[in-house]
């Protein structure tokens, strides 16, 4: 008798315009489709209209598109119903185990519903290469705490997700640390540089919305204003450097920030030539490395900033908001050339650039030797989640795999 396909839930904040969400479902994506080519697909995510255009794939919404007076029990029988139908449910990567720009009963609230729903149903949960904390708000802890315990399979990007749930009480001892799943997308094809007749770097610049961390609570614009601000800074002295200044985003949100800095640059240097600052619109992870690919040194705001660029062995230097950017670079040589976003001193971010600058060619051959050894492990963590998790007996429990740091 003939089975039946598999039936696959992939949960997450996916199709609001955040290009490392979406680059993190893709890579998912891609194992799925490769080693489960006859299952059955469906993504829950935010934005389910977008996801299907994107990525061909069924998509539902998060929560239950009815009537806001019933939306709480009723999103609790919709995502029974809905998960009920599944063999598995995968939260493929990103940050979603956080409260950033999340109030508890935002996101964290979100996943645990469905997890739980998950359980109820006998529905195996799996979590790869997912990032967690901080989380400000004991509630949020809790939802988060409750979601990551129910999972059985649970690996995490980084050493301070891991830590993290530890530290909330989750029981990650036997839970393995693998790269970024977006460290597994394929890469443009890096562009045949002439040699220019003056000595002129192109340098991509992250150019971020960043309003704080926020958790539960806002922020007023002074963090955004001031962020930017130190970026306009920055930027400001490439070009009185004579280098190219190639603006990136993350979020299609980040274009505010892009349009913010290009016009401020407009004013305080009228007669720039257009082609020492670039702005192109990106629509997708693919379309930033495709721009970063064209540059020979980078300073990322976002986590997936500092994954493209890396991936493609570009000298990095991170002005992110979380540890994950500093551990990331940490793993990469450079932990040396990381600041945080609401703290960004101008002297030191052009002290760092030269210093990378100065050492340029050794930290691209740490960068390749380095990303070498994650192309490894990503594929230590395909074979082991396909072999534990995705063609395991749907009764048989799976347990994580110990601690891979080294592949």
């Amino acid at each position: 008798m003939r089975s039946r396909p598999k039936r696959i839930g992939l949960l997450g904040n996916f199709g609001i315009g955040n290009f490392g969400n979406d680059a993190s479902l893709e890579a998912m994506l891609l194992l799925l489709r490769q080693t489960q080519p006859n299952a059955e697909l469906t993504c829950v995510c935010t934005n389910p209209e977008k996801v299907q255009r994107d990525f061909q794939i069924a998509a539902v919404p998060l929560s239950w598109p009815g009537s806001r007076l019933l939306s709480k029990p009723a999103n609790w029988i919709y995502a029974i119903k809905t998960v009920s139908r599944f063999d598995m449910l995968i939260v493929p990567g990103t940050g979603i185990l956080t409260d950033y720009c999340a109030p508890p009963f935002g996101m964290p609230y979100t996943i645990f519903r469905w997890c739980l729903a998950a359980r109820m149903c006998g529905t195996r949960i799996g979590m790869v290469s997912v990032g967690a904390g901080p989380l400000h708000h004991p509630i949020s802890r809790w939802f988060i705490k409750s979601t990551a315990s129910m999972a059985q399979y649970r690996s995490f990007r980084n050493k301070f997700s891991k830590e993290f749930l530890a530290n909330l009480g989750v029981n990650t001892k036997n839970d393995p640390i693998y790269p970024d799943i977006a460290f597994g997308l394929p890469s443009p094809s890096s562009p045949i540089k002439e040699t220019p007749e003056v000595e002129r770097l192109t340098v991509a610049v992250g150019a971020m919305l960043y309003e704080g961390w926020r958790g539960h609570t806002r922020t007023d614009d002074r963090v955004y204003e001031e962020h930017v601000g130190r970026i306009l800074e920055f930027v400001l002295w490439l070009l009185d450097q004579n280098h190219r200044v190639l603006l990136i985003t993350g979020d299609e949100k980040d274009w505010q920030a892009v349009d913010d800095v290009r016009k401020a640059v407009a004013a305080k240097r009228p007669s720039l030539p257009a082609e020492r600052l670039i702005a192109e619109p990106a629509h997708s992870g693919h379309d930033v490395m495709r721009q970063i690919a064209d540059a020979d040194i980078v300073t990322a705001s976002r986590y997936h900033h500092l994954v493209f660029a890396l991936k493609l062995g570009k000298p990095t230097i991170s002005t992110g908001y979380s540890e994950y950017h500093a551990e990331l670079l940490a793993e990469m040589g450079l932990g040396a050339f990381c600041q945080h976003s609401e703290h960004i001193n101008v002297e030191l971010l052009i002290t760092q650039f030269a210093k990378l600058l100065s050492n340029k060619s050794y930290h691209e051959m740490a960068i390749h030797d380095a990303m070498a050894t994650n192309q490894k492990r990503i594929a230590r963590q395909d074979s082991l989640f396909t072999s534990q998790f995705l063609e395991a007996s749907p009764h048989e429990r799976s347990e994580s795999v110990l601690p891979d740091r080294t592949g």
